[in-house]
């Protein structure tokens, strides 16, 4: 019985390293692509500013539409209970004071989650005859985001944005990255 739980414990330990293992790589597999549209993925707010994470993700968003990776730029993201504002009005605000115009903007403003955000963008991308999109989020957020964009027949490429440069806080988001990929995973569909 010993060896039989030993080795349910190990197998677990190497899915899990593997999970991580995808994590970590895939930023560095994905390049965006020639696309309709940037979908950038909400994230906190400090009352009604861009938390550090998210400024990241909107400033990788506003690179990749000079380049002229998307001619839309989708913004995602509702109001959370410590938020004065919804993220993706946030959102919008800042790439619109950075120069996009704001007619070429819009917003999501319902979603709660990765899987609602990405939903949600996919419902205005069919409105407004999208087809293709970059989605932005920083690096640990990539690998999930993509697998739950193509669960949604989104055709998607990926533009990972950096990371706060704090170490523990890295590992926190990673390792949170991986029950998070697994729920959506067995769940998302």
């Amino acid at each position: 019985m010993k060896k039989i739980i030993l080795r349910i414990f190990m197998l677990i330990i190497v899915l899990l390293a593997v999970i991580q293992i995808n994590i970590i790589t895939a930023p560095r597999k994905q390049t965006p692509k020639q696309s309709d549209a940037i979908i950038v993925l909400g994230c906190s707010l400090w009352g009604d500013q861009p938390s550090p994470l998210l400024v990241y993700r909107l400033e990788r968003a506003l690179d990749l539409y000079r380049q002229g990776y998307g001619s839309k730029i989708i913004v995602s993201g509702s109001q959370g209970p410590d938020e004065w504002v919804t993220e993706a009005f946030a959102m919008k605000k800042y790439l619109v004071e950075n120069g996009v115009p704001a007619e070429i903007v819009l917003k999501e403003e319902n979603s709660f989650s990765t899987y609602e955000n990405l939903l949600f963008s996919k419902e205005i991308m069919d409105q407004e005859g999208l087809e293709s999109a970059v989605v932005v989020t920083n690096n640990f957020h990539l690998h999930r985001s993509l697998m739950i964009a193509d669960r949604l027949n989104i055709t998607i490429s990926g533009g990972a944005a950096k990371n706060y440069p704090n170490l523990a806080l890295n590992i926190k988001y990673h390792l949170r990255e991986v029950v998070a990929y697994i729920k959506d995973f067995i769940f998302s569909y």
